[in-house]
């Protein structure tokens, strides 16, 4: 190792071990022990501290001579960067004075550490205190710092409060005792401090073009620009429109997508016990990528299906997925199920609730195997421990529709409505770059985007309004879906059409970088 890769792990080093320690709710959801029970500092001056270290550590960075570094340093390099670019213009921009988000990150704390009561009580019971003690101040300090909340940040903040009640009462069921009032008083005084300051300019959620074309480039890897980036979402909405629409005519002459899939899911009766279907599924479709030889399965990992408990269910729709943290020894990961049948009286309620999981091969490949779960399994034992922080959704998005593809394609669901349910569903994706990019620049007000979706998806209101509220706060998110699942198609051409390889080699090959832009890899990862 010569003096500038030794330099630069030294920088990676320093960044991370600093960083983990000053934000000990990061370093808990990696798995790191000394983070829990903590909920580090909200204030000012903390705030200005990280920028200070993002800085430094950007600096040093110039200072190493790039040919000097290996093909994986260069990985890392890329990403780190990009990491730190982003948090910096956040803070230029003064993200952290419009966005109310402390009450999300205690709640968040809380559900964390109550899924971990299972198996861990004592563990669980100890960290949990630590957390209450923690929220008055915590919540304090980020409420003097939101002087400007952005109004439909504000909105996502109400709602959260107004679901808060549900979580304190399962706190307090576990522990056996009234233990969260505390807690409760601060999560009022923090909602009511919020709703008294001004809102900031509508719309100023919006990164604008420049911001939106520099993470094009350092969080989605391409070097597009925003107007072909439009273009190719247009031409995508039209031909993924055509084999939506060729796929629907054997169904009979003029009918929806629409109305085949309720057709479908109103013939469907899956039972009672849902966590059991979505088991035997789970296990059906990763047999089938299995002796398809599509890729390779980690070993010693672990995936629990599981009923959503009464207080998440307002959080999750049907079904998602809870990864294990990047340094956790234990890689179990959970497959939820929202059952909201068991909320109905009637018997026909409740089988319309149960309904709503139709379609649930796709959702296990997405959200099990080989989707969310075999990924992230895989990206955590990369050899290289920081490799493990960074998470691109161009990857990991890209990667679900991936294998939503696979599964057509290899026909290890061979129900007949399912590549229509899969093309809606990409339809749905193809449409959230044009709205992203709209939204993000200024063209879309939060009602115009929501409006979008209304008209080219047929959402709901309701529905609409919930996907714009998280497209609002991650920018090059929405887009990343359909952008990465194309580019894994560009690189297979290129790999396994081109070059002769199998589809395990190249599937294999992408996991193998962890959870970065495939442009990157294939910069760096290509003899």
């Amino acid at each position: 190792m010569n003096a500038a890769q030794r330099n630069f792990e030294g920088i990676l080093d320093r960044y991370f071990e600093s960083t983990l320690s000053e934000n000990p709710v990061w370093a808990n959801y990696t798995g790191l022990r000394e983070g829990e029970g903590k909920l580090g500092r909200a204030t000012l001056a903390h705030l200005q501290r990280q920028e200070q270290r993002r800085r430094q550590t950007l600096a040093a960075l110039d200072t190493l001579n790039p040919r000097e570094l290996t093909n994986e340093q260069h990985l890392d390099r890329l990403a780190l960067r990009a990491m730190l670019n982003r948090e910096c213009e956040d803070f230029a921009r003064g993200k952290h004075e419009l966005e109310p988000g402390a009450l999300d990150t205690v709640l968040n704390l809380l559900q964390h550490e109550l899924l971990r009561s299972d198996d861990e009580p004592a563990r669980a019971r100890k960290n949990i205190l630590g957390v209450l003690r923690g929220t008055p101040r915590f919540l304090a300090e980020d409420a003097a710092v939101v002087t400007r909340p952005e109004r439909v940040w504000r909105k996502v903040m109400q709602q959260t409060y107004g679901g808060a009640g549900s979580l304190f009462d399962a706190v307090d069921t576990f522990l056996g005792k009234p233990s969260t009032r505390n807690a409760r008083r601060a999560a009022k005084d923090y909602h009511d401090a919020v709703m008294k300051r001004p809102l900031a300019p509508e719309g100023s959620f919006a990164i604008g073009a420049e911001a939106m074309q520099r993470r094009v480039r350092e969080q989605v890897g391409l070097d597009y620009t925003l107007a072909e980036i439009e273009s190719l979402a247009q031409a995508e909405a039209v031909r993924v429109g055509a084999l939506l629409d060729a796929a629907c005519k054997p169904f009979g002459k003029g009918r929806s997508v629409e109305e085949i899939i309720s057709e479908a899911r109103a013939g469907w009766n899956p039972g009672v016990d849902l966590p059991a279907v979505y088991r035997s599924e789970t296990k059906r479709v990763a047999d089938g990528f299995r002796a398809a030889k599509a890729v390779t399965f980690p070993k010693g990992d672990e995936l629990q299906v599981r009923l959503v408990p009464d207080f998440m269910r307002h959080l999750y729709p049907t079904a998602a997925y809870s990864s294990p943290g990047a340094f956790e020894k234990r890689q179990r990961g959970i497959f939820w199920v929202n059952d909201l049948s068991l909320t109905k009286t009637t018997e026909a309620e409740k089988l319309a609730e149960r309904q709503q999981h139709f379609g649930l091969s796709l959702t296990a490949a997405h959200e099990a195997y080989p989707g969310h779960h075999l990924q992230f399994v895989t990206a955590n034992r990369h050899p290289r421990k920081w490799r493990r922080l960074f998470a691109h959704a161009v990857f990991y998005e890209g990667w679900t529709l991936w294998c939503e593809q696979m599964m057509v394609d290899l026909r290890i669901d061979r129900t007949p409505w399912l590549r229509i349910q899969q093309l809606h569903d990409a339809l749905w994706r193809v449409n959230r770059i044009l709205v992203d990019i709209r939204l993000q620049t200024g063209r879309y007000s939060y009602e115009q985007a929501a409006a979008h979706l209304r008209k080219h998806l047929g959402f709901t209101k309701a529905r609409s309004e919930a996907e714009i509220n998280w497209y609002s706060a991650s920018p090059t998110v929405p887009m990343s879906y359909w952008l990465g699942r194309l580019e894994n198609e560009r690189l297979r051409q290129r790999l396994v059409v081109g070059r002769g390889w199998s589809l395990q080699q190249f599937n294999d090959w992408l996991l193998s970088f962890g959870t970065i832009p495939q442009a990157w890899i294939e910069r760096y990862g290509l003899e």
